[in-house]
């Protein structure tokens, strides 16, 4: 996509402002614990269709659906904020999906994207020699190490509900993933 193309989705806005809901504060929310569903920025893994998410969940979205330090910051964030810190977080669903771009082997791992930001910015490839991008080789060993990333993340809610699914890319079935598989 060029600057162009996102100018034109941005237009979009106007048809969207003029049925816009009268949407609550912040302050308003429920008092009940929160929600949030880690997957990755694919389109083809997109919780508002594979599961007709409506308003409620916060959606985080990243390179993987891993839980990043960002990723563990929004949750951070949300857990101290929701119901003025009184309720907190209650449940985070971890959802990863077949056919990723970060399946280390099959796509993407970590030494081709090194690779392409090395050249890139060949001043920095002591750097970026550095970074991990999250690539797995397996999409259930995948979901259950994040899974537990986040449920033993100490600022997090000790009570916190972890969850954890494999979306399939080709036939839009998710499935649950347990830790004792």
């Amino acid at each position: 996509m060029s600057a162009a193309d996102i100018r034109a989705l941005a237009k979009n806005n106007e048809s969207y402002e003029a049925q816009h809901p009268n949407n609550i504060r912040f302050d308003q929310f429920p008092n009940a614990k929160a929600m949030i569903i880690l997957t990755c920025m694919d389109p083809r893994s997109n919780p508002y269709e594979f599961w007709k998410v409506e308003f409620g969940p916060a959606i985080i979205r990243n390179a993987g659906g891993r839980a990043t330090e960002d990723a563990l910051r929004s949750m951070r964030v949300l857990s101290s904020i929701m119901a003025n810190g009184e309720n907190t977080l209650g449940a985070v669903a971890v959802v990863h999906h077949t056919d990723c771009g970060l399946h280390h082997g099959l796509n993407f791992g970590n030494e081709f994207i090194r690779k392409k930001l090395a050249e890139r910015v060949p001043e920095l490839a002591g750097e970026v020699e550095k970074m991990d991008f999250g690539s797995f080789a397996d999409v259930e060993a995948s979901v259950k190490e994040d899974m537990a990333v986040v449920k033993n993340d100490p600022y997090l809610p000790k009570d916190l509900e972890v969850l954890g699914y494999v979306h399939d890319s080709f036939t839009g079935k998710t499935r649950e993933v347990f830790q004792s598989e």
